[in-house]
Formats: structure tokens, C-alpha cells, sequence
């Protein structure tokens, strides 16, 4: 990204507490959407730090999510390359309710330490165009916020969508503006259309698709919420003000305590409604800067279309994929060969450990799938075989009753946290490199082909101290073998 110039105050509010149902099995609970590295080489949302670190004031990026999700996004964000250096700042909303408490949270977060904050909220889960047109859209709608506005990016639509809401522009905003990029007025918020609408839409001009990002003073968005609460126009809107007042009590307090059972109770007392509802639609100060940028919401599996190009019977492959006269069909393989004959309209997304096939017309009902899943307690959609950590990685081989099997990988010069486990006892055996292992008092070199044992309470740490990759096999036999069994002592990553 070209350098680009800071905005005043700016803060960027990064919100990743998806799921993981609608991209299964490419997403999961633990690494949902947003952690998919497929377009572009790096995750959705190391792309979204990335397409605002150069305009935010230092450590001006917060990343708002679960408190289940939290360690890992934070061990995700820390193993990406191009980030390291950008300071972040996690925080767990008490428990989701959708996006008014969320950025009601945010906001007053930010007025604690800054009373001019400015805020850009952003998914975290989006293929977005950054570049020079990019930040002209944001000074443009950072401008506009300043002055006291809810301004919203509206995206130019491309063709008659009927799964996006749409605005419709009012009166040119001139104040602001730079080249061709000027605000407007809202005049309204729609639904999502029918296909004729939608082309009516499209021919006007004067529409434009709703992206859900939204830039605002912080007080600027607490105030709108109390006065649409105070107003009581829709029923979505009534309760804004008692959102505005939690997300400030909430606040007001250490972030690390913000998911005890306290905050928990008062933010799941809160109805859950979307910030259109809540402020955008029934608010009087809302502008909209439309943004000629390449957009994509990744909304279904039907994104991966975007990942090669098709050939002449429309067909997109990506991966290790062999097929015989299929048309108009994705096929993706992370790893495994995947032959397909003879297939019409479908997806295949095959991954280490779950495969699926669905037509494409069903690409939207995926959730379905985990549903099923979920009554089944299948694992797989909590998480996958590999997962990052910020000195490396580690990938399920087999997992029993009372084992299971891994290999870890850790970069040259990083090491694990010191720690010990109350369920599980540990056999490390060197494959590759050399690892410096440590159990309680004692230090080792271990090189391939050898081993140490680690027992169950001791406190012990694996550490590549050289500059060459090191993989071992972990072999952990106990009866509970969960992730969350562990005690860390020390932590080069302040888990």
C-alpha cells in the first residue's frame, strides 16, 4: 500500500466476531472467514489492518470480537507477515449482540482517551480495493464525519444484486470533496430488492449497495443512538439510548473485565439490532460517499470463482484438481488430488479433514450443514487440522480416545510459551532441526531423530533457537487433550 497520509484522530474499529457457518469447511468457530488466506495470499482480515494502519494514529487499530474467538485472532493477527510492527489493540465485547452494541462499545471505548476520536468501522471479512482511491474515499467521508455526520460508504453497484441493501443518494455534499468523490445526503435505506427493483435501481443512478462500513465521530455515534432511542420512530430504534447508556457503563471499565458476568448480564439484556436500525435510518445526520472501489462481501462459497480464472466450460479449479466435462462448477483442493466427472452447477471445497459438495443454488444454505453438524457434536466445525501461532504452527495427525498426534512447526528464533498441563503428559520427537527444550530445571538440545519426555505437571517450553526449520511430533496421551489445558508462565506474545 503507498504511503498515505494520517487522519487526525482516526481510529479504526475492526469488527471480527464471525462464526465461521457460511465459508465451512474453509471457516470454522476458531478460525472463521476472516482467517481465510485463499484471496491474496494473506487473511481478510490482516487485509483490513492493513488497508488502514498508514491513515490511524498510532495504535490506532482495535479489533473488537467474542471472547471465544479472542486468543485465537490474537494468535492468528500475530503470525501474519507484514503486520508485525503494527500495534493492535484486542477487545472481547461482553457477548455479541449484534452491530449497535457493538459500536456503541467502541465508541465510548475511544472517548476514554480521546474526546475527538474518529472512527471507521470496518468487517473484517471483505475483499476491498485499498490504494490511492481508497484513502480518497475515507478523507473525504473522515471530513464529512468530522463535521458531525454518520457517513456511510456506499459501494457502486455493477449489476441488479438482490442479496445487498441498497441508498439512495440525496443532495451533493460539496464540502469535503476530492476529484470525483463527493458526499451526499441519505435519502433513504432499502431493503434488499427484487431482481426488477434492483435493475430499476441500477439504471438510476441514484443507488448505491450498503458495504456496512460506517465512519462517525465517537460522540457523534452515542449521541445519534440516544436520540433515536429518545425518538422511539421504529421499533428497532426504541431502545437505542439504553444501548448507548450499557455500551458507556460497560466501558468505563478495564477491557479485560469487560466479559465478566457483570457486563455479561447487561449487555445480554440489550435487544439485537443492527446500527442501521438502531441510528442510520431514522437519524437525520447521515451521509453516504460513494466508493468506485472492487468490492467483494465473500458471502458464500460462490466467492471462490474469484481465485482463478475460468475456463471455456466456466468452470474455476484451484488446488490439486483433476476433472473430465463438468461445466460451470468450483472445485478447491488444499491439499488432497480431487477428480471430478461430469458435474453441472456445483461446489467442491475438499480440506484436510471435511469435504464438501453442494449444488450452487445452495451455496447461501452451508449454515445448514453446520446445524447438522452441530447436533452430531462434530468437531469440525469448531476447528480445523493446522492452526497459526505466532512462532509458528501445528497440525493434527490423529486423534483418540486418551491421544493424539501432532506435528509443530516453530520459526527459526521464536519459542513457545513456558508452561505446564494438569491432563496431559508429552513426547516431543525431533524430525527436523533442532530444538532446545526446557523441563523445569533442565535445558536440552534435542536434534532429529531424538526425543524427550515430558510428564504430566511439568513445566516445560520448545524453543528453535537456530536459524533453520524445526518440526517435531507431539505425542500427548491424558484424559483431556483440550487447548485450553494449559498454564503459561512465560509468554513472548503476552497470552
Amino acid at each position: 500500500m503507498p504511503t498515505t497520509q494520517r487522519i487526525p484522530h482516526l481510529h479504526a474499529v475492526v469488527l471480527a466476531g464471525g462464526s465461521g457457518t457460511r465459508f465451512w469447511p474453509l471457516s470454522r468457530e476458531l478460525a472463521p472467514k476472516q482467517f481465510v488466506s485463499i484471496f491474496g495470499g494473506v487473511s481478510l482480515i490482516t487485509q483490513a489492518v492493513l488497508r488502514v494502519s498508514e491513515m490511524t494514529v498510532d495504535n490506532g487499530i482495535h479489533v473488537l470480537t467474542n471472547e471465544h474467538l479472542l486468543d485465537e485472532l490474537r494468535n492468528h493477527l500475530k503470525s501474519q507477515h507484514g503486520i508485525e510492527n503494527i500495534g493492535i489493540d484486542y477487545l472481547a465485547e461482553p457477548t455479541p449482540r449484534n452491530t449497535a452494541a457493538a459500536i456503541a462499545l467502541a465508541a465510548a471505548y475511544l472517548l476514554r482517551t480521546d474526546p475527538d476520536a474518529l472512527m471507521v468501522v470496518l468487517p473484517s471479512d471483505h475483499l476491498l480495493e485499498d490504494g490511492e482511491r481508497w484513502a480518497r474515499t475515507m478523507r473525504v467521508a473522515a471530513g464529512l464525519a468530522a463535521d458531525g455526520r454518520l457517513v456511510t460508504l456506499g459501494l457502486t453497484p455493477t449489476y441488479p444484486e438482490t442479496g445487498y441493501g441498497y441508498i439512495r443518494m440525496g443532495t451533493a455534499l460539496p464540502e469535503h470533496a476530492e476529484d470525483s468523490v463527493i458526499g451526499h445526503e441519505v435519502v433513504a435505506f432499502v431493503e434488499k430488492p427484487d431482481r426488477q427493483t434492483a435493475e430499476v435501481f441500477l439504471e438510476t443512478g441514484e443507488y448505491l449497495w450498503n458495504s456496512g462500513m460506517l465512519v462517525a465521530r465517537a460522540d457523534t455515534v452515542l449521541r445519534e443512538l440516544d436520540r433515536a432511542g429518545h425518538a422511539g420512530v421504529t421499533p428497532e430504534s426504541v431502545d437505542s439510548a439504553t444501548i448507548a447508556a450499557a455500551a458507556r457503563e460497560v466501558a468505563s471499565a478495564n477491557p479485560q473485565t469487560w466479559t465478566s458476568d457483570e457486563n455479561r448480564a447487561t449487555f445480554a439484556a440489550l435487544p439485537s439490532v443492527p446500527f442501521d436500525k438502531a441510528a442510520l435510518e431514522v437519524s437525520d445526520r447521515v451521509a453516504v460517499v460513494p466508493a468506485d472501489l472492487e468490492w467483494s462481501d465473500v458471502g458464500s462459497l460462490l466467492a471462490l470463482q474469484a481465485v482463478a480464472e475460468p475456463d471455456a466450460c466456466g468452470n474455476t479449479f484451484s488446488g490439486n484438481v483433476v476433472d473430465v466435462d463438468s461445466r460451470d462448477t468450483i472445485v478447491y483442493s488444499a491439499d488432497r488430488l480431487v477428480a471430478t466427472l461430469g458435474l453441472k452447477d456445483t461446489i467442491v471445497v475438499d480440506t484436510a479433514d471435511a469435504t464438501l459438495v453442494a449444488s450452487k443454488d445452495r451455496a447461501q444454505d452451508v449454515r445448514l450443514i453446520v446445524d447438522a453438524l452441530r447436533v452430531l457434536g462434530a468437531r469440525e466445525i469448531v476447528e480445523s487440522r493446522s492452526s497459526l501461532r505466532p512462532w509458528g504452527s501445528w497440525t493434527m495427525l490423529v486423534k483418540g480416545e486418551g491421544f493424539q498426534v501432532k506435528t509443530i512447526d516453530v520459526l527459526p528464533g521464536h519459542r513457545l510459551s513456558l508452561q505446564s498441563h494438569s491432563h496431559r503428559s508429552e513426547h516431543w520427537i525431533v524430525v527436523e532441526g533442532c530444538a532446545r527444550v526446557t523441563i523445569d530445571d533442565a535445558v536440552f538440545d534435542v536434534s532429529a531423530n531424538e526425543s524427550k519426555y515430558i510428564p504430566l505437571g511439568a513445566v516445560h517450553r520448545l524453543e528453535n533457537a537456530g536459524s533453520d526449520s524445526l518440526r517435531i511430533v507431539e505425542v500427548a496421551v491424558g484424559d483431556y487433550l483440550g487447548e485450553d489445558d494449559i498454564v503459561r508462565y512465560e509468554d513472548d506474545w503476552a497470552r
